[in-house]
């Protein structure tokens, strides 16, 4: 792999990502991965994010057909119209549960508190010693996805769930004892000692949940 694809994996993938755009930048780009390899759309996600004003949920949700015609002749990005049409409608889902008032706000926002809801806003630090070992699914992953499709988002299968999770930091899946695995640990760990409130959870065999 080139680079690009080495500094991504050891300095973002299972980095926490908080924030209602961020998340709907990474909802996106794993929605358009389906089907491909992430290292390609790594290589086109600066392309992903001028099209798509920078993944602005206001903007995307006001997209029109001629944006999507347009976007099909755009060879910086898949041109899969049902890919580019999600991210719109992905768009339109997300200001739908802005409207929504028994939905939990969060601190980082709605759509934000949805998703890390999953795992309590706290990440999952797994213990896989080989990629054999890591599952494309989980049963959070799939309640995710559940959820997701039942208010409309489309491309949000368990397994792209799955890898939104690994990639925004809700589990983490480096491999056990790596470098980037004992950063992970390190960053988890000094967030609980930072807050006095909080306790390190005991440890276990296979899965680390903080």
């Amino acid at each position: 792999m080139d680079e690009t694809y080495i500094k991504y994996m050891s300095e973002e993938w299972g980095f926490e990502k908080r924030g209602d755009v961020p998340l709907f930048e990474k909802l996106c780009l794993e929605g358009a991965q389906s089907g491909l390899s992430w290292h390609t759309i790594l290589k086109k996600r600066e392309n992903y994010r001028q099209s798509f004003h920078g993944f602005d949920i206001d903007k995307c949700a006001a997209m029109t057909e001629t944006h999507v015609s347009k976007l099909m002749q755009d060879t910086g990005i898949v041109r899969h119209r049902g890919k580019i049409e999600s991210v719109i409608n992905n768009a339109k889902c997300i200001k739908a549960l802005y409207e929504e008032e028994n939905v939990d706000e969060g601190t980082h926002g709605k759509f934000d508190a949805l998703i890390w809801n999953f795992v309590d806003n706290k990440p999952q630090l797994n213990e896989y010693k080989s990629f054999k070992e890591m599952p494309s699914q989980t049963p959070i992953s799939i309640a995710m996805s559940k959820e997701l499709k039942r208010r409309g988002f489309k491309f949000v299968g368990p397994t792209t769930c799955y890898s939104l999770m690994q990639s925004c930091g809700l589990v983490i899946d480096h491999l056990y004892d790596t470098p980037e695995w004992r950063a992970a640990r390190d960053r988890i760990q000094a967030r609980y000692t930072h807050d006095p409130e909080v306790q390190m959870p005991p440890s276990k065999k296979q899965k680390k949940s903080y």
